[in-house]
């Protein structure tokens, strides 16, 4: 995951791109609306799977629509997990497996903080 002083981009490499069907999301900084940590997903309701893959227990990638919302999802068994809201975006939230999910909630939260609006 990269923050510039504008976007949020989740980068993905070739096997990620090929489970979740997308190269990359960039996403303005504008548009965040908050990050916060999820103990897995468990009680993440992620719904219809339209394009993507999931794997129970191992691997949830791709675009997911619940209630309405389209929500894009890279997710590994052993994964931290990130929830980033969006608003005024294609996806209403970004699911992201991650190593160290308090570091990288910490990071989206103090860049929209500080981001110009």
């Amino acid at each position: 995951m990269e923050i510039t002083e504008k976007e949020l981009i989740v980068h993905l490499d070739k096997w990620e791109q090929f489970f979740s069907l997308i190269h990359k999301v960039r996403v303005p900084l504008g548009q965040v609306v908050s990050a916060r940590e999820n103990q897995g997903l468990k009680n993440l309701k992620l719904g219809w799977r339209l394009p993507g893959t999931h794997v129970p227990f191992v691997i949830a990638a791709g675009t997911f629509i619940s209630k309405g919302v389209r929500q894009f999802v890279y997710r590994r068994h052993g994964h931290q997990t990130v929830v980033i809201d969006l608003k005024g975006n294609e996806w209403g939230r970004l699911i992201i497996g991650v190593n160290h999910a308090s570091r990288d909630v910490l990071r989206i939260n103090t860049a929209i903080a500080t981001c110009p609006k």
